[in-house]
């Protein structure tokens, strides 16, 4: 929360010594993008060719940042469930995707390897962190609200359990450990 004066930077002050001020109330994603230029998304389309296909997965690869996962928007032309799952072991591969900033003028690449827009082969599943079930040609969010955190060489994937064509994407930012 940042606190200024009515008319400018220095609070104000009445004749009768009551502080004048306004506030505002940013989240950590809004300030990771504005201020540090380390909020990103990263996206997969493609059509499944099967079953409990993985769609997507991200690898923290910063020594100085966990990611911090805020949401995860899931659609699919045909109803479908999501599975988010921690990797516990493997070696993710596939079409390589990139991390895009969502501050457009600050240049910073997203210290990640992460996978998508094709079939990605090679991690095994661990832990279920959550489903999402979404009917034909809708979508949702699942909002993790920051709570999904990924330290250094973590990694999240997602499946998809229709052979549908499906679209998703991971929005997050970097803090400092």
């Amino acid at each position: 929360m940042a606190f200024r004066g009515v008319t400018g930077n220095i609070p104000d002050v009445t004749d009768d010594h009551q502080l004048k001020i306004t506030g505002s109330v940013e989240s950590d994603l809004e300030y990771a993008s504005e201020v540090n230029g380390k909020a990103y998304s990263w996206s997969s389309s493609f059509a499944t060719a099967g079953t409990d296909v993985e769609v997507i997965s991200i690898k923290n690869t910063s020594s100085s940042d966990v990611l911090v996962i805020d949401e995860i928007v899931v659609c699919a032309t045909g109803a479908c469930v999501f599975t988010l799952f921690e990797v516990t072991s493997g070696t993710s591969a596939g079409t390589t995707i990139t991390g895009q900033n969502l501050n457009l003028s600050s240049g910073l690449s997203a210290p990640a390897t992460s996978y998508g827009n094709a079939a990605v082969t090679g991690s095994l599943s661990g832990n279920t962190l959550a489903y999402q079930c979404v009917t034909a040609g809708d979508s949702t969010i699942l909002d993790t609200k920051g709570g999904l955190v990924l330290g250094q060489d973590d990694e999240i994937a997602l499946t998809a359990s229709a052979n549908t064509t499906v679209y998703v994407t991971l929005i997050g930012h970097y803090k400092e450990l």
